[in-house]
């Protein structure tokens, strides 16, 4: 069965008999569809380990970026993830927009956003495949792909257990059951629950939530498969998967004020209020009146099939899922104005609230609801050769339909007209997309060490999308009313890549390609005006030139890979939340970048000396900036953002670990593991702004774990964030980029695990 033991390969040992057991474990990976190892893929990939993520205490995405070079993830909220590989990634959050990196679990596209970050267990391992991907992922994979394969049931019986608590109200449990249950059918269940009880304290005297704690967590997560096979040439895959996150109010921390009107010390300028309500010691107190939360139910089928055909194995995956998002943030973290600001200046000049004492309350105070009901239905067809032959090839076909109804509200309590009531509007959005592709790659070895790449993918889709605004009270401050208005438009395109590896010496490899990536066109999503909701964005293309290296040397102690890169990029989709000149209103708008380059060097090392010792880590070097972009004026820029860098590229981020395994004479082994991470400034808005950074951080986290003799039990005693690093992971800024507001990571967390494994 080729495309089932694809499937099912693990990172495992490669070794004869007389091998040095300290040598490194053979790392097999299906980046090309295809089970291969790791070192013998010419591309630049990042492969993690189940063992590795549970090891470390990762549980999400931000966990695996901070061990994957040119991988940053950010997050507006629980379920508008903003993943970025060497710089490129996506902002716009609307229903017709497109990713820049493809999310899959087991080959199954999870197209919606609000879908694409999940409790990460009972993985096999996690790819990460950097660069355009535009042959076998398709659309929206020009920044990468991000791929997470998950345990397969074998007849092999499995049991797994874990238990983890910690400070903060830390419990977590899961578990996992896997074998045999008749002859030829085999099945999995596994499960996982988080819970605790947040990290932020809410001081707002006066408030019914002061002393509250917010940002709880509370996350269930299922995942059932069955696999069937018959006979040896057949296998049949169905696996159910459902997660339920309800979660508490995050804390937007007032991390910068400009002027003109917002650096005045006075209400209108929110790092004044944060200290003149006492919030400003720590981004973990909240002064927010209004108390969010962020709910989510997902459900997802997926269907594999797989027939081992005389010349290839025929490979079948369809899938459906669905997600309900329900979230809703204090987008300011502070209290609203005791003192209503008639804007209309029907009562008066504004300026005399505007610019009233900080002890009042901050004026500029808005509330975010969203509501996302997305759907999509999935279907790719395979023929893939044999492995190992001169010439292999693998062709492809690819259909897929979503769906996605979504509202977002705006409410500002404290600004209005003279009738003095809030602000408030809504926007009402759909999307109906239909895309198909077909593809085809082949590799050619006329000499044993040297190969040649070569691949195409066609590319189709349509969007149709309606949006409405509406005002329910108050003044249109971010939304002009407009009835229902209807658009689509619809792209095609063709992608390709070149690649020639060639072994230098056993166990080094290099190799130079050319690959092309696509990312779809769209619409805005919380349109402010019908004109903007039913123009379209075009369309984004890359081109990416890479050399690297891959390298295993004394005798598989020590790998390292390397790899340089420049991107020439067109039509770079930029979103930006600001006030257009000559207009009296905020607006979200998304445009297009005329050029951008992107040129950088990573590194991944792994080093074992003995079986006791290891150590590695990763680097990279990124240097992404907008080579022509006017973009459209606002009130307090030119829009001219031509030779700033891109957003969300850090020049420079590293990772490091160390690891030390003693083995006691009875079999039982005491571990101590320490990790690093290291990430330079970057920027979040278009205009290079200071205050809208994530500024330079670091990060250390250890654990010691004790594994009984019979390797079953292991006790960890862990902690992460040893430093206690007050560290942004997310900003994001209002009124024409003179106001920011930050998301914090978790403080110094520790606790202890206890896993038991059958």
């Amino acid at each position: 069965m080729a495309a089932g033991a694809v499937q099912a390969q693990v990172a495992t040992p490669s070794r004869g008999p007389d091998q040095d057991v300290s040598a490194l474990d053979e790392i097999i990976v299906t980046a090309n569809r295809r089970a291969e190892a790791l070192q013998d893929v010419p591309a630049a990939i990042t492969a993690i380990s189940g063992e590795t993520l549970t090891r470390d205490n990762i549980s999400g995405l931000e966990g695996v970026a901070d061990r994957t070079p040119g991988l940053t993830f950010a997050a507006f909220a629980a379920g508008q993830p903003e993943i970025a590989i060497r710089g490129v990634g996506t902002k716009e959050d609307g229903p017709a927009a497109s990713d820049s990196t493809v999310v899959s679990v087991d080959g199954v596209y999870i197209a919606a956003r609000s879908a694409q970050v999940f409790d990460l267990f009972d993985l096999e391992r996690v790819e990460v495949l950097r660069g355009p991907q535009g042959t076998l992922y398709g659309k929206n994979s020009i920044g990468g792909s991000i791929n997470f394969v998950t345990l397969k049931p074998t007849d092999d019986f499995r049991l797994r257990t874990r238990v983890k608590v910690g400070n903060y109200g830390r419990l977590d449990a899961a578990g996992l059951i896997s074998g045999e249950i008749a002859d030829t059918l085999f099945g999995k269940l596994a499960a996982s629950y988080r819970s605790s009880d947040g990290y932020i304290r809410n001081v707002l005297v006066g408030s019914p939530h002061f002393g509250a704690r917010w940002g709880e967590t509370e996350s269930l997560s299922l995942r059932g498969t069955l696999r069937w096979q018959p006979t040896d040439r057949f296998e049949a895959i169905l696996t159910l998967d459902g997660a339920h996150d309800d979660n508490g109010a995050t804390n937007r921390e007032p991390v910068g004020s400009a002027g003109p009107l917002h650096n005045c010390g006075c209400a209108s300028d929110p790092v004044a209020v944060n200290v003149a309500f006492g919030g400003a010691g720590s981004p973990f107190t909240s002064l927010a009146d209004v108390e969010g939360y962020s709910k989510r139910d997902i459900f997802g089928a997926a269907l594999t099939l797989n027939y081992e055909l005389d010349f290839a194995t025929f490979s079948s995956i369809t899938s459906y899922r669905r997600t309900e998002y329900d979230y809703l943030e204090d987008s300011s973290g502070l209290p609203r104005s005791a003192v209503f600001t008639d804007l209309t200046g029907a009562s008066g000049s504004p300026n005399a609230v505007l610019l009233s004492p900080a002890t009042n309350g901050f004026t500029f105070k808005i509330t975010d609801a969203v509501q996302e009901q997305p759907r999509q239905l999935t279907q790719e067809l395979r023929l893939t050769s044999p492995s190992g032959d001169v010439f292999d090839w693998i062709l492809g076909a690819f259909i897929s339909h979503e769906e996605n109804a979504r509202t977002e509200g705006f409410n500002f309590p404290s600004l209005g007209r003279a009738d003095r009531l809030p602000s408030v509007s809504s926007s009402y959005q759909t999307n109906d997309g239909l895309a198909y592709a077909a593809y085809a790659q082949a590799s050619w070895s006329p000499l044993e060490r040297l190969k040649f790449t070569g691949g195409a993918r066609y590319s189709s889709e349509r969007k149709e999308i309606t949006s409405e605004a509406r005002i329910v009270s108050g003044l249109p401050l971010l939304l002009q009313a407009y009835p229902a208005v209807a658009a689509e438009d619809s792209w095609e395109n063709v992608t390709w890549k070149l690649v020639a590896d060639y072994e230098v010496a056993p166990g080094i490899m290099t190799y130079a390609s050319v690959a092309t990536g696509f990312k779809s066109g769209g619409f805005t999503g919380t349109a402010s005006t019908a004109l903007v909701a039913s123009t379209p964005f075009e369309p984004e293309q890359a081109t990416n030139y890479e050399i690297g290296a891959k390298t295993e040397l004394f005798d598989r102690h020590v790998r390292l890979n390397v790899s340089a890169f420049y991107t020439d990029y067109k039509d770079l989709q930029v979103t930006r939340f600001f006030q257009p000149a000559g207009t009296t209103f905020g607006q979200f708008i998304t445009e297009n970048a005329g050029a951008a380059e992107i040129k950088g060097v990573e590194l991944e090392a792994t080093i074992r000396p003995t079986t006791a010792f290891e150590f590695g880590g990763t680097a990279s070097m990124l240097d992404a900036r907008y080579t022509e972009f006017t973009g459209t004026p606002s009130q307090v820029v030119t829009g001219d953002f031509t030779g700033n860098r891109l957003r969300q590229a850090p020049r420079f981020s590293s990772s490091a670990y160390a690891s030390y395994t003693h083995d006691f004479a009875d079999g039982a082994a005491l571990g101590a593991r320490v990790t690093y991470k290291y990430q330079s400034l970057s920027y979040y808005d278009a205009d290079n702004n200071p205050i809208t950074t994530i500024p330079a951080y670091e990060l250390v986290d250890g654990s010691v774990t004790y594994t009984t003799a019979d390797q079953r039990i292991d006790v960890s005693v862990w902690g992460k964030n040893l430093g206690d690093e007050e560290y942004r992971t997310h900003v994001f800024s209002q009124r024409d980029s003179r106001v920011a507001f930050a998301l914090f990571g978790e403080p110094r967390t520790y606790g202890v695990t206890l896993s038991y494994n059958y």
